[in-house]
């Protein structure tokens, strides 16, 4: 059983984001039973990510994305959506070492990867900025045009009973 069963699923890991990022990481070299580690650090550079310190550059997701090796673009709708997958997933990592990708997607897939996220000190305090601002101003996110203002209040709640899991 998953530590953040709680949260995965609806708000958080169930959405079309959460499946780019779950094609992202099955894009990555497994061995069976072996938690392939995956530093957040190139998972924000590969979704480029890199340069996005700027809360106002999160709110309305523009470019982000990510080309896999056949050079298919794998595009995000909204930002937001990914960086509370990731923290999620980072949750289910610290407390459980790794996750397997069957668990994430609902045991829909036919490959049974296991991957460990890794974070050091700058990705985690923007993951913080970036989950802080959401949590203070939900609505002022592009999620918020397609969820309704009580749905929106909710996935907030969530972020910050993750963020106080993770000590964030």
């Amino acid at each position: 059983m998953m530590y953040i069963e709680r949260w995965w699923g609806e708000y958080i890991g169930g959405t079309d984001d959460t499946y780019t990022l779950i094609d992202y990481f099955v894009s990555r070299e497994f061995e069976l039973d072996i938690p392939a580690e995956i530093n957040v650090k190139n998972i924000l550079r590969d979704f480029q990510l890199t340069n996005a310190w700027e809360i106002k550059d999160l709110r309305q997701t523009k470019d982000i994305y990510f080309i896999n090796d056949n050079g298919h673009r794998h595009d995000i709708g909204c930002a937001i959506n990914l960086l509370m997958d990731v923290t999620a997933i980072i949750l289910e990592c610290q407390k459980n070492g790794k996750v397997h990708l069957t668990d994430l997607d609902g045991g829909i897939m036919d490959k049974d990867a296991v991957i460990s996220l890794k974070a050091e000190k700058e990705e985690l305090a923007l993951l913080k900025k970036m989950l802080g601002d959401f949590i203070h101003h939900p609505l002022s996110y592009d999620l918020a045009e397609l969820c309704p203002e009580d749905d929106m209040s909710e996935i907030a709640k969530q972020c910050k009973e993750i963020m106080t899991e993770l000590n964030m």
